[in-house]
């Protein structure tokens, strides 16, 4: 076998046109001398709702980058905790002559090294055929619905209580609620939800949803750590918007969840998603305009807020029936329940319906399943940690600036979150510190009133030490 050079990657996907009935990916995988073949195709048909009479091949040029990254995630192998992993994609295109530009590629090599940790190296080529059948259609008629806002749709609980917020206080906007994916259960409960909304806000909700679908791909254990799966979602839900005659793309997510800071010093960067952190919507938002040649965004309008404030339209409501509609679960179950209770977002799920006075009516594995062998208390431990430092750091001083300083020398993230998306958020950098000092203390807040709460769940675990916010731990 060859000897691999420090610069060979360690994958490469090459990539047949896509078309309406998918195209062939051939992979390789170097380090094992192994190549296979897959088949991946994106059923694009619901972009149809459009504002263009002419589908824009710059567009079907994203979907189809959005594609080829949506499955090197899940064919090649990725670990945080080793070398970089070096992928390789070579892919036809309409455009090469823009995405091939340096500009373009190292946007794009950035994005994604900054949310997976490897390292991304593209290829592109003239596609040599006439297209998928939607680049072919004509919009005769302008009977599409108007939408005024597109926004990402999980089917998760921010993006419930995000929209629901949002509806309540925008009474005349229309929404266009965009989801993707290849799991058939997260596709049921998108439309669950979307149905159970649909009576109180009749013709203000539209669902368009574009499944990316594998075949071929039995022999391949798929990646579990899926770090370009939100950039796949945001991409694909750009094209939406861009589509519907929009140069925003919305998604709802909480400002702790969003920035998602490390629980510990120990952790490295990665071990927390960046799927929606600021910095990630501000380089999508930077790659798309560059394809387009025009300025699109992506906005979290609930940059600042925590999860149980974005909960409180739905508590002030009574709409306690909503909720149990979603998943939070990081790792969701077959078997009932199906969200487990104890991983960092479901935890983070309780403690938000709890502080924003919801009846949390969701079954979870801890406290009413058959609690599984291993500790589950560790994702909790290591969330009050964090909180008990958060309140150590803010209450250094009375003064924002003081508390500021100390938040930034031990979370140094912060300050290049202000420094580059303080514009982008309408703010000077002065007022986003102290916003974002608010989220803080608003969240520790919450904790010293949901803590004991929360450890009720875990009660029937054998060993009942918990690590509680005044504890000495430090993260």
């Amino acid at each position: 076998m060859k000897k691999q050079n420090i610069l060979d990657p360690d994958f490469t996907l090459l990539f047949d046109s896509i078309m309406d009935d998918g195209g062939r990916i051939r992979f390789c995988d170097h380090s094992r001398n192994r190549e296979s073949k897959v088949r991946v195709a994106i059923h694009d048909s619901p972009f149809s709702y459009r504002v263009q009479r002419e589908f824009p091949s710059v567009i079907a040029d994203l979907i189809d980058l959005a594609v080829a990254i949506c499955a090197a995630d899940r064919l090649t192998f990725q670990n945080l905790r080793q070398q970089q992993t070096r992928i390789h994609v070579l892919l036809p295109i309409r455009h090469p002559e823009i995405l091939s530009k340096s500009s373009f590629q190292t946007k794009l090599s950035s994005l994604l090294e900054w949310a997976t940790g490897s390292r991304w190296t593209f290829e592109f080529s003239n596609r040599n055929d006439s297209g998928r059948t939607i680049e072919q259609q004509l919009l005769l008629s302008s009977s599409d619905p108007h939408v005024d806002e597109v926004a990402l749709w999980s089917g998760g609980l921010d993006a419930l209580a995000g929209l629901y917020t949002r509806l309540k206080e925008n009474r005349e906007v229309s929404f266009m609620l965009f989801g993707t994916g290849s799991n058939d259960n997260v596709y049921a409960r998108q439309e669950q939800v979307f149905q159970a909304l649909q009576p109180s806000f009749p013709n203000r909700l539209n669902l368009c949803r574009v499944p990316v679908r594998f075949s071929e791909s039995n022999l391949h254990t798929k990646n579990k750590i899926s770090r370009a799966r939100g950039i796949v979602f945001t991409l694909l839900g750009s094209a939406c918007a861009y589509l519907m005659g929009q140069q925003v793309l919305s998604l709802y997510e909480n400002g702790i969840g969003a920035i998602n800071l490390p629980y510990r010093k120990s952790a490295v960067g990665l071990d927390h998603t960046r799927s929606v952190h600021p910095l990630t919507l501000l380089k999508v938002g930077d790659l798309v305009s560059d394809l387009i040649g025009e300025e699109f965004r992506i906005q979290n309008p609930f940059l600042f807020w925590t999860k149980a404030e974005m909960c409180k339209q739905l508590a002030e409501d009574e709409r306690h029936d909503l909720p149990p509609l979603t998943i939070s679960c990081d790792s969701p179950h077959r078997r009932q329940p199906i969200q487990c209770g104890y991983c960092s977002s479901c935890i983070l799920r309780k403690q938000a319906l709890t502080a924003s006075q919801m009846m949390d009516k969701t079954r979870y594995i801890v406290p009413h399943g058959i609690t599984p062998a291993g500790d589950t208390r560790l994702y909790l431990q290591h969330m009050l940690a964090q909180v008990s430092t958060f309140k150590e750091l803010l209450n250094f001083s009375n003064g924002s600036s003081s508390q500021w300083g100390s938040l930034t020398r031990r979370l140094p993230e912060l300050d290049d979150i202000v420094d580059r998306t303080n514009k982008l958020e309408g703010l000077e950098s002065s007022e986003m510190k102290r916003t974002l000092i608010r989220l803080y203390r608003t969240y520790v807040a919450e904790w010293d009133i949901v803590e004991p709460h929360i450890l009720k769940d875990f009660l029937n675990q054998t060993d009942n030490r918990y690590i509680s916010q005044d504890s000495q731990v430090v993260v």
